[in-house]
């Protein structure tokens, strides 16, 4: 998969490796050689006037372009094509059609989607076309564990190795991934690697922390130039007798009561084991029942204002939904009080017009029942006339797939007859050619005198045998060497 569409595909692309997975795994066996590496697919439409259906991939490697479909594989050398052209489909303004010209032919593809992985495919086709022998890196070809930073993309320039402007794009994921994949390629061996910072005298320094062979490393990184700088590092000394104050999203280690103190985002609980395993002694921090509770931690006298607002908003709309589902059921029980006098009231009005309906029930019974047996043979014809129709579209489908097989097997008596055809043409040229060498190895018998003839068992020779010649036949008889 990676082959095809890289470590970090988009899901376009994810979805059409899936649709087009058993052509492209046969193209890579096949039609791929072992220095040949894929820098891009899409999903494109060929010869469509052909009338056969041409949906398949298009493809370029660092060495062609190729098409391949389930009928049908095109491959072309870069430096076959001597043009290309790009434009809008007329019919669908979201799709493009690609020309290639290729000597006197052109090839045309078309049901290009336009997005950002059609537009890098034709970004790399017009780099690879004027520059073949150059490198070309692109979002297929990319390792995504490793950040294109400022020195690598100064590297890359120097070895004059084309960036695709898609994989810029798709290789700035965010400030924490940038900076861990760089900071990851300086310490390959880091034990960890989290966002943190160090604050002295109420300011604060860097946006990295990095644990490595017992050393505690802080980095400033600039997501926005692609750069790293190291501010400071410690031994794991430093931090001995550090004390460990905990909070819901971040670890605070106050290295001294003079307020120095090293801040990490999420990753606290993993910095202090791995400290730990080092046999750095740690102190944790006691706080009293109230202190854990959120907002009332640190101490601030606005912060515990705001959680006390939070929490008591919280209690009243506990409180609130609670009455709410009491009112409701006293509600539900009057309701039902006064159905119950109402039912009395109506009792007696009932049992009075009880007579008056019996009549009319019976009569209405007699009508429901004659409509109930219309209404059953209705069903009972649309029924039959279903199933009629279902047995007709059986027979037809049947009848198409006996058409069908017919003409499968009318194709493939076709191509038998013209490989035997092929095949019996071909015998008759190995036969020519058979019968031409051997008139030619006789035609070039030569013998200098007919004691040579007579030395070869040849002679006499007459005229048109292998070896006759004038300077044999003295007499001019026809026949040579028979005295």
């Amino acid at each position: 998969m990676q082959k095809w569409i890289g470590k970090r595909p988009t899901m376009g692309q994810k979805t059409l490796f899936s649709k087009y997975k058993r052509l492209l795994q046969d193209a890579e066996r096949v039609t791929l050689s072992s220095q040949e590496n894929v820098l891009k697919i899409i999903e494109a439409e060929c010869d469509k006037k052909s009338g056969r259906e041409l949906k398949g991939v298009l493809a370029l490697t660092t060495q062609s372009i190729f098409f391949v479909s389930k009928y049908e594989q095109i491959t072309y050398e870069y430096s076959q094509i001597n043009e290309i052209e790009v434009r809008t489909d007329g019919k669908d303004k979201n799709s493009w059609i690609l020309s290639l010209k290729i000597g006197r032919l052109k090839r045309t593809f078309d049901d290009i989607k336009k997005n950002d992985d059609s537009q890098e495919f034709i970004e790399i086709l017009e780099y690879m076309i004027s520059n073949q022998s150059k490198e070309i890196l692109t979002t297929v070809t990319h390792d995504f564990d490793y950040f294109l930073h400022a020195e690598k993309l100064i590297d890359l320039q120097n070895r004059n190795v084309k960036i695709t402007s898609f994989l810029m794009k798709r290789d700035n994921l965010s400030l924490m991934k940038n900076g861990e994949r760089l900071l990851r390629e300086k310490h390959k061996n880091a034990a960890l690697i989290a966002e943190g910072f160090f604050q002295e005298d109420g300011q604060s320094n860097g946006n990295f922390i990095v644990l490595d062979n017992q050393v505690v490393y802080l980095y400033e990184f600039d997501n926005k130039e692609r750069k790293s700088k190291l501010l400071n590092k410690w031994d794991f000394k430093y931090f001995s007798n550090a004390v460990i104050d905990r909070f819901a999203i971040k670890t605070v280690i106050n290295v001294t009561e003079t307020g120095e103190s090293l801040i990490i985002n999420i990753s606290g609980k993993e910095f202090v084991s791995i400290l730990n395993a080092a046999n750095i002694p740690l102190k944790q921090k006691k706080r009293k029942w109230y202190q854990k509770i959120l907002g009332f931690r640190s101490g601030k006298w606005w912060k515990r204002v705001i959680a006390s607002l939070v929490y008591l908003m919280i209690f009243l709309l506990i409180f609130n939904t609670f009455f709410d589902e009491k009112n409701k059921e006293a509600n539900s029980v009057k309701s039902s009080d006064k159905t119950s006098v109402s039912k009395t009231e109506q009792k007696a009005e009932q049992t009075e017009n009880q007579s008056k309906h019996e009549d009319n029930k019976q009569q209405d019974n007699k009508s429901k029942q004659e409509e109930k047996a219309k209404k059953q043979a209705e069903e009972a014809r649309l029924a039959e006339e279903k199933r009629k129709q279902a047995e007709e579209k059986r027979k037809q489908a049947e009848e198409k797939r006996k058409q069908a097989e017919e003409a499968r097997l009318a194709e493939e008596k076709r191509k038998q007859e013209e490989e035997e055809r092929l095949a019996q043409e071909k015998r008759k040229q190995e036969k020519e050619v058979q019968q031409a060498e051997a008139q030619e190895q006789q035609t070039n018998v030569y013998y200098k005198n007919c004691t040579a003839a007579r030395q070869a068992g040849v002679a006499p020779i007459h005229s048109g045998e292998p070896g006759y010649a004038k300077h044999l036949d003295r007499d001019g008889d026809g026949i040579a060497c028979d005295r």
